[in-house]
């Protein structure tokens, strides 16, 4: 009897076991669960292929996977106001903007801190719109702001900010912009703080590329074609540009369009 009681007990043990394997659904009201769905695409998990996606680009250092892409590309003009950065290419995929720069190690000599700047002008809208290191950059909608030296190369990690005229200068208590976009104003409100993981990247020798993800990229709307530029600066200001042109007597700073870049390629 006792032996059939302890195997009684064991069996009720594993029962006991064996439910609490089972699938939970989350209530006990017999009604079927909410389908649960991807953060990042919104497909119901099933049918997500977020995790199955594989960039022909890959941020590591080694560059060798930029000779199997074909991407926009610009190069420093040596009559250009601006020209520590000497070559850009820009390629796009279904999730990350790439971009691979080279830099002059002659111009880059303060590593301590290295700004680099993405802006983006989201619907390639220029009309009306001022000149300052692009033609027509007063039409920019996006700004990255973050380091890829910080003594050595460092991870590209930038805040992300939207370009607002409105923005209330702290210094000043006024609007940072004068609500004309024929002017270029520092007017920038905060969408993502600086280390949320919106990018990454990586350098070796004068080179560097960095990857950054569409879809943190609150609110950005990409049209068929965007518009690129990018700047490295030294103490805070502007030592490379690109895309550049020659200096002129019309065009002090060397301004050329934005680079053209297809949202996907």
């Amino acid at each position: 009897m006792k032996k059939f009681m302890t195997i009684a007990a064991m069996f009720a043990a594993v029962m006991v076991s064996f439910s609490s394997c089972n699938k939970d659904n989350g209530d006990d009201t017999g009604k079927t669960p909410a389908t649960q769905t991807c953060p990042d695409c919104g497909e119901a998990l099933e049918d997500c292929t977020c995790g199955e996606f594989e960039s022909a680009i890959k941020i590591d250092g080694d560059f060798a996977d930029w000779a199997a892409v074909t991407p926009v590309t610009a190069t420093c003009n040596p009559d250009a106001k601006w020209t520590a950065l000497t070559t850009l290419k820009v390629y796009t995929d279904e999730m990350y903007i790439h971009i691979y720069f080279e830099f002059s190690e002659d111009e880059i000599v303060d590593l301590a801190w290295v700004p680099f700047h993405v802006y983006i002008n989201q619907d390639n809208n220029t009309e009306g719109c001022g000149d300052d290191q692009w033609i027509g950059q007063g039409g920019q909608d996006w700004l990255l702001e973050g380091a890829v030296i910080a003594e050595t190369f460092c991870s590209y990690n930038p805040g992300m900010f939207a370009y607002d005229e409105s923005v209330i200068n702290p210094d000043t208590g006024a609007p940072a912009g004068d609500g004309d976009l024929a002017t270029i104003d520092w007017a920038w409100a905060d969408v993502l703080p600086e280390g949320s993981g919106i990018a990454s990247g990586a350098g070796n020798g004068n080179k560097y590329e960095l990857s950054i993800m569409k879809e943190m990229m609150a609110g950005m709307e990409l049209a068929e074609t965007f518009g690129l530029g990018v700047d490295i600066q030294q103490s805070w200001n502007s030592v490379g540009v690109l895309p550049n042109t020659a200096i002129a007597d019309d065009n002090a700073n060397g301004a050329a369009p934005m680079l053209q870049v297809p949202a996907v390629m």
